[in-house]
């Protein structure tokens, strides 16, 4: 079975990739006003999501809410403190200024991901009656309305996307 984990796991990564560099690529499409070939980069996009899903729920890798929870704290906390610094040092020292911006947008919006992470573990079960709204340009997450501009990337609150 070790074998069969690890197959998983690899397509479970490649899966991931596809889904987001597919909704890249269905953005693409729209942008030169080829609806259907986005309409099928969203579709096969989702079909990716849901084999990666489906592959990392047969390792049997999940674990409790709150062992998910300690997870998802270590590795976000890790990104942003220890993964980022130096992938920002490296796209400052190339002069690569979208990419500075994209790794500073996640290295920034760290912290507040760790803290929703934290609150969960300190109260899994809270019941919120608002909304979460996320940044679509950097990620930042507001909890109940989103700010007038989002205070990191400057977005209008108008286009952040609710989670409930």
């Amino acid at each position: 079975m070790p074998r069969t984990i690890d197959n998983l796991m690899k397509m479970f990564t490649s899966g991931s990739e596809s889904n987001v560099r597919y909704m890249g690529f269905a953005e693409a499409a729209d942008k030169e006003g080829h609806a259907n070939a986005a309409k099928i980069f969203r579709a096969v996009s989702m079909a990716k999501m849901f084999h990666a899903l489906s592959h990392f729920r047969a390792t049997n890798l999940l674990d409790t809410t709150m062992e998910n929870l300690k997870q998802a704290l270590e590795e976000e906390t890790y990104d942003y403190k220890n993964a980022y610094p130096s992938m920002v040092q490296d796209a400052v020292t190339e002069d690569a200024l979208k990419g500075r911006h994209s790794l500073e947008y996640g290295m920034s919006i760290g912290p507040i991901i760790t803290k929703l992470i934290s609150k969960a573990i300190g109260n899994p079960d809270a019941n919120e009656d608002s909304s979460y709204y996320i940044c679509p340009v950097c990620g930042n997450i507001e909890f109940g309305k989103p700010p007038g501009k989002c205070p990191f990337c400057g977005v209008d609150a108008m286009d952040f996307v609710e989670v409930s």
